[in-house]
């Protein structure tokens, strides 16, 4: 390939994920991708973490070693349109509300993607001290319902 920075040999000792051939279809086994330079990215692709240290990040957030509180909480606000209507998301992190023990319970998250669907999703109950990551590295393996399935695993025991 002659496309600027794009390669399709493996780097020794590098982790490469893969996606499904043609549409999605684990029939036809899977795909490397092409290496793409993202050097020239902020945030969207480009940060790089382990499932453990997202997880220290989102806990270090919430309890204030990172961030003022008063930070995190705007930053983790659902954002209203002009016309009033929540829109779920804050300033890049997703709000929701899963029930626990019957009751809605607020959750935080983000999910991450790479070419050809998410590989990554962070859950936190902030409201019972869980925050979950879940790494993968084949496309199309639904990291944000196995994320939110092991956050209620812990977060609602009974």
């Amino acid at each position: 390939d002659t496309r600027a920075g794009a390669t399709t040999d493996a780097v020794p000792g590098q982790a490469v994920f893969y996606f499904p051939r043609f549409a999605a279809d684990p029939r036809y086994g899977p795909q490397s991708p092409e290496r793409v330079d993202y050097s020239c990215f902020s945030g969207s692709s480009a940060f790089l973490s382990t499932p453990s240290d997202l997880v220290r990040f989102v806990v270090a957030l919430g309890a204030g070693r990172l961030l003022k509180p008063a930070t995190v909480e705007l930053l983790q606000t659902s954002q209203r349109l002009a016309s009033g209507q929540d829109t779920g998301y804050g300033l890049g992190w997703e709000i929701e509300h899963i029930e626990l023990k019957g009751t809605a319970t607020r959750t935080i998250g983000y999910d991450g993607e790479l070419k050809g669907g998410v590989v990554v999703s962070c859950r936190s109950v902030p409201s019972a001290g869980v925050t979950v990551a879940v790494f993968s590295n084949i496309s199309y393996a639904s990291t944000p319902v196995m994320a939110e399935r092991v956050a209620r695993i812990f977060a609602d025991p009974d």
